[in-house]
């Protein structure tokens, strides 16, 4: 060999290992413990690629910032649990608690303000470190090091002492992150090893979790507590509160590595789990392993340019877009799902949260994780194929909580077999996603019923259920989808009946607000102050009217022709993202990052910002896009500026990063924004690299001068799947001022527009008649007047509860009520449907017309939180609760008891008091304990005049309910009313709040 070869050889070798070198350092750019801060609700410990196990630190369940069961205002540490969601709005699992001790054994946890009460322990941030597929901590009151790696089903600690001793190891299968537990079980089966089990019930469902744990010193001592107490030396137990302990005995530099594996179906698969993925290697083997799959994760997506920061705060988006969906199922193939077990020939995958990561989570799945999206999209379908419990609305751990609204596992399920992604059937995603758009099940305890029997009569939910415009205009995405991927199968009947259902918001879009509104089925909008949270939250899902009204992402086009065009359309999204009034009241939690009226912070506007693209005005997406990026992305714990959920938060970071992001999943289509990055490669599964350049400092100069692909001009504002599958050249010419004629020619804009055969398929429903005077609450006697706003139609009504019909009484005139009174009535009209049926009670009550102005006037003495005004004024504003606790009528107090003051402004007489409350356990919302009413003349001496306690059995408590508690006493004199409303009080055992105060929810106040 000559010299030159020998120097070429070198030259590539050289290269090839800086390349290996780049490459291996790209897992050095992420860091966990983005999230973990302000409300991002993220976790820092150890976990692979949607693994089964997310192995890290954990805390007791003490606010919502605590989902994760860990946030970066701790400074104290439970233990480290074996399972944590990433990211969500919701608080569940924190399965099997481990924590080393020394010293006396202690097997309560003792409390924050006192650790040394339990075996809690002092850290400090300096000590943590946290890298993809590692973490370690050291624990101060212990002088211990944790650290923690892991496998897809198995947890792997190692424990190190500063000192050489016996060590404890705490095994709590009692901890919880918000759950019931229902029975925990420990067993030391050999001098090495201990298994257990935890049944619990929560976000997750009923559901069982078996551990399987292999320690690598034999113990010295050992036992198992109930409660507090320790039984020394007993190998076994059972019960509702059960621990265990080891202690092992290490020499200087020796560690304790103990490998859990979990299991979702039994012990068997626990241990099968631990021997397939761990037997037989080290900490350091498994922590190799782990950071070696998140290295092939990171380097499907190779960033250049832009700062460090930067390429932290995309690596670590990376990250936490790939720890969910999560395994669910054995080695063996079998898993856990609504409480039976079941054999798959395919990995079964759970940890759904479809409403928020259809948007960009999922899209982004089907170009660089096709593999695993077609596991996901089988997972989704044989919910329906194989265990006929249907497609999940959110999944967790096997169990549908149905916390969320609509049928959202219909879009990365349609997207993804529209794209031809091997591996999926399109035939039996159809088949699932038909049948989740006809049912008429999973209703929501946070949001009201679903309204599809309304909705599938109507084209519409209607405005009597809450949140109605976002469940229609969701709907309608859902169900163009389901059309696109019929006419794909060639089902062109579905096709055009899903297209129809599909354009159902253009019966909430009102000309004169220019934004879609909720409609009663009588025809008549439901009013709302655009100024007031309450009223908002009412009628729209983590969100707000002006997300909701661009929720339109398969029907851009249609939105435009309603608001008037093109111009008028980019002046309308100029002036959401413009509009800085304000709002009184408490936000929805998950509504943040506002830039006006647009809130990043959670998904329903995420779109948003794209959408100029549509009115040939890309130049501000462009700015829009930076904006958001700038403003509420960074590389610090607050980095994000809410929960991540799931990945979706980042995701949408990753795809803006580079450039383009998918409005609507199912269209093939991404909206191009403003490259971030120098130069992105895509490293597609296919082989091929999809790379985008963008020239002329990219972070400082935001604004696209001119596209080339593959060297040719490209002047369209988007991209389509199959240019970014078949690989090639993006290059962006990037300049500080807009480019005003780039992409905004007819033929360079994206369309979005459903087509459809009639204006409304679905067949004429009589409008629902009603009372036009909205008065709830009457003084004496009450004349009630029906209409009805289809003509000629016939009303026919009820006064004793009974559902009326044709032969009902029918309604001729207007009459007169005397007494609080419960009206049922329905409306006929020929050649229609029965209209629904009118259901309204009307209250008895003093209106006190006749005080002085500004009575009676109510003081609070406890103020409520989050719902209702903090004045009490929605106590007595005459309009009475239903039973959905975020109706914008309810007073909340977050476990406090209710104490006011009626002030009346003069003597009055008075013989009647009635007090509404709200039950509804699934959202933590518990009835009152007691109420007692006090009267006097001078505010000083106050008489008991009514007073009541009682107590719901679990069985009453189970399922929602309003109750409206009354005081009858002999007519009296008084001025002022006191008011005292007490809380349930702690949270009893069968709830997964047990220990907690729960919510209270009351109104309306009525006197007489």
């Amino acid at each position: 060999m000559n010299i030159k070869s020998l120097l070429t050889i070198i030259f590539f070798a050289v290269i090839f290992c800086a390349c290996e070198r780049e490459s291996a350092n790209l897992i050095g750019y992420v860091d966990p413990m983005i999230g973990t801060d302000g409300i991002g609700h993220t976790f820092p410990g150890a976990t692979v690629p949607f693994g089964m196990v997310q192995l890290s630190p954990s805390n007791d369940f003490k606010s919502w910032n605590w989902c994760s069961g860990y946030h970066y205002s701790d400074t104290i540490l439970k233990g480290f649990a074996h399972t944590h969601i990433s990211g969500a709005g919701l608080a569940g699992l924190g399965d099997i608690l481990l924590m080393p001790t020394v010293g006396v054994v202690q097997l309560n946890p003792g409390t924050e303000d006192d650790p040394a009460s339990g075996y809690r322990s002092r850290f400090s941030h300096k000590s943590e470190k946290s890298t993809p597929g590692y973490y370690s901590v050291l624990l101060d009151d212990y002088n211990v090091k944790v650290e923690l790696t892991a496998s897809e089903r198995v947890g792997f600690h190692r424990y190190t002492m500063s000192k050489p001793g016996v060590l404890n190891v705490i095994i709590d299968p009692t901890h919880n992150i918000m759950e019931r537990i229902v029975e925990t079980g420990v067993e030391i089966v050999s001098n090495t090893t201990l298994r257990g089990f935890k049944r619990c019930e929560g976000e997750g469902g009923a559901r069982t979790v078996y551990f399987y744990a292999k320690f690598s010193k034999p113990f010295v001592s050992y036992g198992v507590a109930k409660g507090d107490s320790i039984m020394e030396g007993e190998k076994r137990l059972k019960g509702t509160n059960t621990k265990a302990y080891i202690q092992a005995k290490l020499k200087h530099d020796e560690v304790l590595e103990i490998q859990v594996a979990l299991s979702f179906v039994g012990y068997q698969g626990a241990k099968a789990n631990l021997n397939a993925e761990v037997q037989g290697k080290s900490f350091d083997d498994v922590k190799r392993l782990a950071q070696s799959k998140w290295e092939e994760k990171l380097n499907k997506m190779i960033v250049t340019g832009s700062s460090q920061a930067d390429k932290r705060t995309f690596y670590t988006a990376m990250y936490h877009s790939f720890i969910s969906p999560n395994l669910i199922s054995d080695v063996d193939g079998r898993y856990w799902l609504e409480g039976k077990v079941y054999q798959s020939d395919f990995p079964q995958y759970s940890n759904f949260s479809t409403w928020d990561t259809f948007r960009a989570l999922n899209p982004l799945f089907t170009i660089v994780e096709q593999e695993k999206t077609a596991e996901f999209v089988n997972s989704l379908a044989s919910r329906y194929t194989e265990t006929k419990v249907g497609l999940p609305v959110w999944e967790c751990m096997g169990h549908d909580n149905v916390c969320m609204i609509g049928y959202s596992a219909v879009s990365p399920m349609v997207d993804a077999a529209l794209k031809n992604i091997k591996g999926i059937q399109p035939e039996e995603v159809y088949e699932a996603v038909k049948a989740a758009a006809m049912s008429l099940e999973k209703h929501s305890p946070n949001y009201d019923k679903n309204g599809m029997d309304y909705y599938l009569k109507m084209g519409y939910v209607p405005g009597e259920l809450n949140c109605a415009v976002s469940k229609t205009t969701e709907q309608n995405y859902y169900d163009w989808c389901i059309s696109a991927l019929a006419d794909r199968l060639g089902k062109k009947d579905d096709a055009a009946l899903f297209a129809e259902r599909s354009v159902g918001y253009k019966n909430l879009y009102r000309s004169d607000k220019k934004r879609l509104y909720s409609k009663y089925t009588t025809g008549e909008w439901r009013e709302m102050k655009l100024n007031v949270w309450d009223d908002l939250i009412a009628n729209y899902v983590s969100g707000n009217i002006w997300g909701y009204s661009a929720f339109v992402p398969h029907d851009v086009n249609g939105l435009m022709e309603l608001i008037g065009g093109k111009d008028e359309f980019a002046k309308w999204l100029d002036d959401i993202f413009l509009d800085t009034t304000s709002i009184d009241g408490h936000t929805h939690v998950d509504i943040s990052g506002f830039i006006g009226k647009y809130g990043h912070g959670d998904e329903p506007s995420q779109h948003m910002p794209y959408l100029y693209n549509y009115a040939g005005q890309p130049w501000k997406t462009q700015e829009r896009v930076r904006q958001v990026i700038s403003e509420f992305y960074h590389d610090k714990p607050d980095g994000l500026v809410n929960n991540d959920d799931l990945g979706q938060m980042s995701a949408w970071y990753l795809f803006s990063a580079m450039g383009f992001y998918p409005v609507c999943p199912g269209d093939m289509k991404y909206m191009i924004g403003s490259p971030l990055f120098k130069k992105v490669v895509i490293n597609l599964e296919n082989g091929k690299q999809w790379i985008i350049k963008a020239n002329n400092d990219p972070k400082k100069n935001i604004y696209i001068q001119s596209v080339t692909l593959n060297g040719e001009p490209y002047t369209k504002s988007y991209l389509t799947h199959e240019q970014i599958m078949n690989g090639g050249n993006l290059v962006f010419e990037m300049g500080a001022a807009p480019n005003k004629k780039w992409g905004v020619l007819p033929e360079d804009r994206p369309i979005s527009k459903v087509h459809t055969e009639k204006a409304n398929r679905l067949p004429q429903i009589t409008h629902k008649p009603f009372d036009k005077d909205r008065s709830e609450v009457f003084e004496e006697a009450y004349q009630v007047k029906l209409v009805c706003n289809t003509e000629k139609a016939d009303i026919y009504y009820t006064l004793n509860g009974d559902i009326p019909h044709k032969n009902s009484k029918r309604y001729k005139k207007p009459f007169v009520i005397h007494k609080t009174t419960n009206l049922k009535a329905i409306a006929y009209a020929d050649g229609m449907q029965p209209s629904f049926v009118y259901d309204r009670t009307y209250y008895a009550g003093r209106r006190f017309g006749d005080l002085k102005d500004g009575f009676p006037r109510i003081t609070m003495i406890t103020r409520p939180k989050k719902f209702g005004d903090s004045d009490g004024n929605m106590l007595m504003d005459l309009k009475v609760g239903s039973g959905s606790f975020n109706d914008g009528r309810w007073t909340g107090f977050d476990g406090e008891d209710m104490v006011a003051t009626i002030d009346f402004g003069q003597a009055i007489s008075i013989d009647n008091v009635s007090i509404g409350y709200l039950s509804n356990t699934a959202v933590w919302i518990f009835p009152p304990s007691a109420m007692v009413i006090r009267a006097s003349l001078d505010d000083d001496k106050y008489e008991i005049i009514g007073s009541k306690k009682w107590r719901f059995s679990q069985e009453e408590l189970e399922g929602p309910f309003v109750k409206r508690e009354e005081f009858t006493f002999k007519s009296q004199k008084i001025r002022y009313l006191n008011i005292e409303v007490s809380n349930y009080g702690i949270v009893p055992d069968w709830h997964a709040a047990a220990g907690h105060k729960g919510w209270m929810f009351v109104d309306e106040i009525l006197i007489n």
